[in-house]
């Protein structure tokens, strides 16, 4: 077998299918069920990690890295923006602190 995955491999389109199956019951249990969605993206991480499939940007706004809760403005994450360096900043409730850019213009 080869090390290279082939354009023509259906397992990496399955894994994204499922990737976002499983963000999207995460977002809609964090409130009622928050360990389950702890879970949800595990799971998702772990299938991504698998399957080499990389999880982009989109999809790494979703949830914290350290305690894989999916982020819910207003419920268990604070959003700021920084005008000088253009950057948000996301600030979990167990107390991690992301910085996202939000503009490729840099301040002058």
């Amino acid at each position: 077998m080869s090390k290279f995955k082939s354009s023509l491999d259906p397992l990496p389109v399955i894994a994204n299918r499922r990737i976002d199956t499983l963000l999207a019951f995460a977002k809609s249990e964090v409130r009622a069920h928050p360990d389950l969605a702890k879970r949800y993206v595990k799971l998702a991480r772990a299938i991504a990690m698998r399957h080499r499939v990389p999880l982009g940007r989109g999809r790494k706004h979703l949830f914290c890295q350290e305690c894989n809760l999916p982020w819910v403005v207003g419920y268990n994450v604070k959003v700021r923006l920084e005008p000088k360096t253009r950057r948000m900043i996301y600030s979990c409730k167990c107390g991690k602190r992301t910085a996202f850019v939000y503009s490729k213009k840099r301040a002058k």
